[in-house]
Formats: structure tokens, C-alpha cells, sequence
């Protein structure tokens, strides 16, 4: 019998023909799929990475899509002497090379200064006050001094005019003026009328008459707004002459009631209350 036509019909043959079909197949299949992944990939074409820093994304939007690359924003912090919306960090860095059509990745400066909460710097040194302040950059820009009873202590925080409290949010890197006593200046004074002003109007009135604000006690604990309280009662009261610098005390309260209510101090010192 013939061997090649044995092994043609045998089953051996017709095994080895598959094998080979297959294997044709399968290198086909592997080379339009390096084909397309080169396609995909863009296979030996790349652009240089330019360099972002100090960009804002108007201004990065437009550089990456000439250079074929696009932005991808991945974070958002806050940097001092860093322009608001500027771009401070990008990967790949400036001057690497990378496939078209890929992202570099950026962090922006926030575009809002971060808000800073004054510290409790009322009855403290001048100094030290200064030094807690800087720390959290905020500015001291003027220091204004004003009889007290206790000499280079701050008396009130001034920004932009206007006196704020503690935990008032500033934006940070902004300037404020410390209110500072000076001591007593042996001048007497009449104490003003403080009953039925906001906070901030007793805060007004007595660095205007050279007195100073003493304890704050609020009947019920404010939570929010501080200036919705009045002034229902003082200590020392209003009209009595006094050396420039004394401290009073005020209490507040919502209850418009409590304007009703008369306090008086007796000669040692002790208080009645008595009502209308």
C-alpha cells in the first residue's frame, strides 16, 4: 500500500492537518491583535509633557490639547503665596515623555482663601497675642491703645473697622488691629449706658468713652448669632464717674423683659434686685 496516501486517509493525517490549521489561525489571531493594540496604544507616538506650574485650567485646557493630553484635577488644596486656582503639582512631571491622548494629572490651589477662626486673645499680652496670631496667619496691621485698668493686656480685635470675637472666621493672611490698654490715666469719666445695645454696640460704646468691657455673661448660651442678645444689665451702672480704663460687666439676653428689671448695688457691694 502506498504510505502517503495511507497517512492521508489515516487518522493520524487528518489530525496534523488540524494541528497545522490551528496554527495558522492562531498566529493570524495574534497578529491583528498586536496590530490593533498598536493602533490603540498609538504605538511609538509620544508627547513631551509641558510644563503647568502656576497654570490656571483655562490656560492648562488649551496647552495639553495641543500637546494631544488632557487634565485630570485628583486634588484641591490650599497653599499660601500660591495664586488662587493656579496648578502646584502635576504627574508625569514637566519634560516627560508620554503616549497622545493620556491624562497628566494636577493638584490646584483652592480658588477660596482658607477661613480662620480667631483664637481667645482678649485679656492676654500684647505680645503673646501678636505671636498666636502670626502663627495662624493673621496679621497684626495697628495696635490702638485705650485706658485699662491693666496695662499692654488686648482689649478687643478690630477687622476692617469692626470689632469681632472669638472664633470669628477670617480669611487668612488678612490684618487686623489690637485695641491694647494703656493703663489708667488717672482722668475720670462718666460711665456710659450700655442697657438695650447689642454686643458689638457695648464693644463701640466703651472704647468710645475710654472704658473697657469687662465680663460677658449671657442668661442662656448663645449658639450662633451673639448680637441677637441685649444688654440688660451693667456693672458699674451708667452715669457713675469713674477713672478711664474701668472694666464693666454686662449681661444679656433675648428676653426684652429683662429691660424691665432694675439692679442696684448697696455700699458693700452686694446686689438686690428689685422689679417694676
Amino acid at each position: 500500500m502506498d504510505f502517503k496516501k495511507f497517512w492521508a486517509e489515516s487518522l493520524g493525517g487528518f489530525i496534523l492537518k488540524r494541528i497545522l490549521l490551528a496554527t495558522v489561525i492562531l498566529v493570524i489571531l495574534s497578529w491583528i491583535a498586536l496590530y490593533l493594540t498598536d493602533i490603540y496604544t498609538e504605538h511609538g507616538e509620544t508627547e513631551k509633557v509641558p510644563d503647568l506650574s502656576g497654570m490656571y485650567m483655562e490656560e492648562v485646557q488649551i496647552m495639553l490639547k495641543n500637546h494631544n493630553l488632557y487634565a485630570q484635577i485628583i486634588d484641591s488644596v490650599y497653599v499660601k503665596n500660591k495664586k488662587l486656582g493656579t496648578v502646584i503639582q502635576q504627574t508625569p512631571a514637566a519634560g516627560s515623555n508620554i503616549k497622545s491622548n493620556r491624562p497628566v494629572y494636577i493638584i490646584i490651589n483652592s480658588r477660596q482663601v482658607r477661613q480662620t477662626p480667631l483664637p481667645e486673645i482678649n485679656d492676654i499680652s500684647y505680645r503673646q497675642a501678636d505671636a498666636m496670631l502670626r502663627a495662624i496667619g493673621i496679621n497684626v496691621s495697628s495696635v490702638e491703645y485705650t485706658p485699662s485698668e491693666y496695662k499692654d493686656l488686648v482689649i478687643d480685635v478690630k477687622y476692617r473697622g469692626r470689632s469681632i470675637s472669638a472664633g470669628y472666621r477670617i480669611p487668612e493672611g488678612s490684618n487686623v488691629t489690637l485695641v491694647v490698654g494703656s493703663g489708667l490715666s488717672g482722668e475720670d469719666i462718666l460711665i456710659p449706658t450700655l442697657k438695650g445695645a447689642s454686643l458689638e454696640q457695648a464693644k463701640q460704646l466703651t472704647l468710645r468713652d475710654s472704658v473697657v468691657l469687662g465680663a460677658i455673661d449671657f442668661d442662656v448660651p448663645p449658639h450662633g448669632n451673639e448680637n441677637a442678645y441685649i444688654v440688660y444689665r451693667q456693672r458699674p451702672a451708667a452715669g457713675k464717674l469713674v477713672p478711664a480704663g474701668t472694666r464693666i460687666d454686662i449681661w444679656l439676653s433675648k428676653d426684652k423683659e429683662m429691660l424691665n428689671k432694675t439692679f442696684e448695688e448697696d455700699e458693700t457691694g452686694k446686689e438686690e434686685e428689685e422689679f417694676f
